[in-house]
């Protein structure tokens, strides 16, 4: 598996040599986000609070793609992400994403349960931001991206995670010192949108209602 990995890197590194920045998104700026950039196989992280310093050194980057960790949809038919929202009966809080994903075996929490309902929010919001200045962004989950590739999550074995992607050719600082479970994410997050810059990705979900973007590895 590290082996497959380790080519994987380095052909979607040939296939895309443009920066490209993972956020692990929290629900609150009073709680650090991820922040992680790849560019030709370099890593860099950080942890971020405010929406204007993500925006800020994400936009320094000028990054082909950024992948975010959060839901940046709400379901179909819904207007709210809250409780309050008279479609919440009838179209419950959760997209076809998350129920597809279910079906391949990588779970996810559903974007309108309490817990998830203001970073849903934050997400949407910041994800608009993003596009009003020109740049693609996308869904990225990086559970399912550590699935797929045969990494553990990060609340099963954190160190083993990091050997992981360090073993598959990904070189900085993550690798040799303490590093939080959102910047993490954050660098997860970005390797799906190296899968997505080269072409070789999974649109999961329904195109209209908002897709999660993962790797697609089929061809190996």
């Amino acid at each position: 598996m590290v082996t497959d990995n380790k080519a994987i890197l380095e052909r979607l590194i040939k296939l895309n040599d443009s920066a490209v920045v993972g956020i692990d998104l929290t629900g609150s700026e009073n709680k650090a986000s991820g922040w992680a950039v790849i560019q030709n196989g370099d890593v860099s992280t950080r942890k971020i609070f405010k929406n204007d310093e993500l925006i800020e050194e994400t936009v320094k980057m000028n990054p082909g793609i950024i992948a975010i960790d959060s839901p940046l949809s709400l379901p179909r038919g819904r207007i709210s992400v809250y409780d309050d929202d008279p479609g919440r009966q009838i179209y419950g809080i959760t997209r076809a994403c998350e129920r597809e994903m279910l079906k391949k075996g990588i779970r996810s929490y559903p974007p309108l349960i309490q817990s998830m309902q203001k970073l849903t929010l934050r997400g949407i919001n910041l994800a608009g931001e993003f596009r009003i200045l020109g740049y693609q962004v996308i869904e990225s989950f990086p559970g399912g991206v550590q699935d797929i590739l045969g990494l553990p999550r990060k609340q099963k074995d954190i160190k083993q995670l990091v050997t992981g992607l360090a073993e598959m050719g990904l070189k900085g600082a993550f690798s040799k010192a303490r590093i939080s479970h959102d910047e993490i994410d954050a660098i997860s997050a970005a390797l799906g949108g190296l899968f997505f810059v080269a072409g070789e990705y999974e649109a999961v979900g329904d195109h209209e209602e908002g897709c999660v973007i993962l790797p697609n590895v089929k061809h190996r």
